[in-house]
């Protein structure tokens, strides 16, 4: 299935982003193969997506964020007998609640994700189940423990590793030894972390070599594509589309100026709508959009902004607002893996309505003193 080739190629390139250390940009990978598999509905690629986008947000020290997306891929694999990703959801809940301080949570967490390793015989869990359990003795000032435990990483890791674990088990026991007052073998282990990292920038580097002669010209035809494709999906009307009302935020800024020089006989309002988390706004894209008329115009300002240009005022505005409002209140958010506050929203004539984002920002604060929590 095309779709799915789509997603499991943004996964793909999601690991080659994080094992090349470009962090940022795996998690806006990831980010994207968890968005295109939940608008589709496959919950376990959505799931498989979710649970390397935590890797990413572990390794960008988003350990609050973590724990939301691995609730959500708990969620959406609740019927997907899979012992790997069971593991790993429980691996990385530990690893989140190591980075929160909280032990006592974190220890229930990593003792789950071993023994489903141990119980499966995973053997890539197995080694990074012992990690994990050794970063909480470390913690806890148990340097023995924790030594022993990279030292079960590192047997496991040797069998099959290419050198992404073996270089954290490394550091991580260079990081013990320094602790015990052992430099020699702090030093030891060190050395053998550089060894393992660089045996990987060898080999990414060798491979870089090899393609770039003959992937440089395709490369470039695929950002010219890309870059087609999105230039005529914001200029191009399609009725069919699925969020034909949906514009660019430079398109939505350039009406909004039009229709605040129509002063008083301005028939328009804006309904903003704010969530920190941009997949609640997703969602509400996709519920606001179904109460739209093709004079409507909907855009996303910002990562945490959606913005509802609509053409009413007064009290009809107002009744469309209260529709908006009642329908995310109702939404069984938690059905979609988002859990937390609900999104915030506001209804705002369009003549005091900024003229820019900026100004936007802004006002937000003295603006929020009449919206309301939905």
């Amino acid at each position: 299935d095309d779709i799915e080739i789509q997603i499991e190629s943004l996964i793909g390139l999601g690991n080659v982003w994080r094992i090349t250390n470009e962090h940022k940009l795996a998690a806006s990978t990831h980010e994207l193969a968890v968005k295109v598999a939940n608008n589709v509905r496959i919950a376990w690629l959505e799931g498989k997506a979710r649970i390397l986008l935590a890797w990413d947000y572990y390794l960008l020290n988003n350990f609050i964020e973590m724990l939301t997306v691995l609730d959500g891929a708990t969620e959406v694999l609740k019927d997907h007998e899979d012992s790997t990703w069971q593991a790993e959801i429980w691996d990385f809940k530990g690893l989140a609640l190591l980075g929160l301080e909280r032990l006592d949570a974190a220890e229930e967490a990593t003792q789950k994700a071993h023994k489903l390793a141990i119980e499966h015989d995973l053997t890539w869990m197995k080694a990074h189940s012992f990690i994990s359990r050794a970063r909480l003795e470390l913690l806890r000032k148990n340097t023995d423990s924790a030594a022993e435990l990279l030292l079960a990483a590192e047997e496991s890791a040797l069998n099959f590793d290419n050198g992404e674990l073996l270089s954290q088990i490394c550091f991580q026991q260079s990081r013990v030894a320094e602790e015990q007052g052992d430099f020699e073998a702090a030093f030891n282990a060190f050395k053998k972390y550089r060894k393992h990292a660089l045996k990987m920038l060898k080999e990414q580097t060798n491979r870089v070599s090899m393609d770039k002669a003959r992937g440089s010209k395709r490369q470039l035809e695929q950002r010219a594509r890309k870059l087609i494709n999105r230039i005529r999906s914001q200029h191009e009307y399609d009725p069919e589309k699925q969020f034909s009302n949906v514009v660019s935020e430079t398109y939505w800024w350039e009406q909004l100026v039009l229709f605040k020089t129509e002063l008083k006989r301005s028939n328009h309002a804006v309904i903003m709508i704010r969530h920190s988390n941009p997949a609640f706004l997703d969602a509400c894209t996709e519920l606001v959009h179904s109460l739209t008329t093709p004079s409507d115009l909907i855009s996303r300002l910002s990562s945490d902004r959606l913005a509802m240009l609509i053409a009413e005022k007064d009290q009809a505005a107002e009744e469309l607002y209260r529709t908006v409002h009642a329908m995310l209140d109702i939404y069984p958010w938690e059905r979609r893996g988002l859990k937390g506050p609900k999104p915030t929203l506001y209804l705002q004539d369009i003549l005091t309505f900024p003229f820019t984002l900026e100004q936007l920002e802004e006002s937000y604060i003295e603006v929020m003193k009449n919206g309301t929590t939905a």
